[in-house]
């Protein structure tokens, strides 16, 4: 009894000691051996490619004019609402001119005082007290020093009352909004009878005669375009739709943005889109480059920095020596060096062959897949 007491526990750790040496075998195999490298490939195909130049902007008319008053006022009347058509010199909108009213029958009042005043001096000097040449002599050397500050001081009383007139009359204008342009109406005030300021915006009106898309590109990337360039636009409330257009203005002028970055604006004149206009519609333009139909092109990552690729021939890969083209944000065109439907290595060291040792074929350490 003593002995199989002994063997008992010495049999239990032989038993648990096999069971921790197969666990410790198994993890080895599956997580400690060293994993064959899979080498991904790549077919040459024949495609169409484009070199663009990509950024973000909105869509915008040929020109556009945000309509405020000059001089506070009360809103009285509106004619245009939101989604309105107007045409160049049409009634936009106007304020109340009573006050207005009363300011200019004063001034007129005033003027008339003032005239009449004027006259009456210009007679005492010249008709009535001295008739030394009548009328005519007005401003000329016969005039005394007295005479000519009595009339000087009647003829300016009476001209500052025909400029407060004037003035009056312009503020007339400014109770008054006249659209400049023809267009849409993309903002209308709705509230009549309030108090408007010359910071309110009553009206917006953009020119849809022509539709452009302005985007911002950054200053590295100016020398690559030129007008009359074909563009793509993407907008993201028709993310299904394409829609084309030519480069037709380089705004002469720099902006920052906000990441600290120098850019200039293009103007892309659009082919009639079919969509209805919203102003500011945010998208994606790509300015076309460079394109070829039909050629053959690799992915961007097969070539290498010294214009080689490695190919696979017969399970086993050779340097070859290729001319790149037009590249893309994925491909690029190979010009020479290459047949369609080759397999060239992905993402390749930067020099020599994967997997080669001593010259031997590929295959020991790296698989293909």
């Amino acid at each position: 009894m003593g002995v199989l007491k002994l063997l008992r526990p010495t049999r239990k750790k032989v038993v648990i000691l096999a069971i921790l040496v197969i666990a410790a075998f198994l993890v080895f195999n599956f997580f400690g051996r060293p994993k064959q490298n899979q080498l991904q490939f790549a077919n040459v195909t024949r495609q169409d490619i484009k070199a663009t130049v990509s950024s973000s902007g909105n869509l915008t008319g040929k020109s556009s004019a945000d309509l405020r008053f000059k001089t506070p006022g009360k809103l009285i009347f509106i004619n245009v609402k939101t989604g309105d058509k107007v045409f160049a010199g049409q009634v936009i909108a106007g304020l109340d001119t009573q006050d207005l009213s009363i300011a200019l029958q004063q001034t007129q009042n005033t003027l008339r005082d003032k005239q009449a005043t004027t006259d009456k001096v210009l007679d005492d000097i010249h008709l009535f007290q001295y008739g030394n040449g009548g009328f005519e002599s007005v401003g000329s050397a016969n005039e005394t020093m007295t005479q000519r500050q009595l009339r000087t001081t009647a003829e300016v009383a009476r001209d500052n009352a025909f400029d407060s007139i004037k003035a009056v009359q312009r503020d007339f204008q400014d109770t008054v909004i006249i659209s400049p342009i023809g267009g849409l109406v993309t903002q209308a005030i709705q509230v009549p009878n309030q108090t408007v300021t010359g910071a309110d915006l009553i009206t917006q009106v953009v020119d849809t005669s022509t539709v452009y898309f302005d985007t911002d590109v950054d200053e590295a990337d100016l020398g690559k375009v030129s007008l009359g360039l074909p563009t793509e636009i993407t907008l993201d409330a028709y993310p299904d739709s394409v829609f084309n257009g030519i480069v037709d203005q380089i705004l002469p002028q720099t902006k920052i943005t906000t990441q600290g970055a120098t850019v200039v604006t293009i103007r892309i004149k659009l082919d009639n889109p079919a969509v209805t206009f919203v102003n500011g519609l945010t998208g994606q333009a790509a300015i076309i480059i460079e394109s070829a139909k039909g050629a053959l092109t690799i992915p961007q990552e097969a070539l290498r920095e010294d214009n080689t690729v490695v190919v696979q021939q017969d399970q086993v890969l050779r340097s070859q020596k290729v001319i790149p083209g037009i590249r893309s944000d994925t491909d690029v065109e190979i010009k020479e060096g290459l047949q369609e439907n080759e397999k060239v290595l992905l993402s390749p060291p930067l020099s020599g062959l994967p997997g080669r040792r001593g010259g031997n074929p590929l295959g020991r350490i790296f698989r293909f897949r």
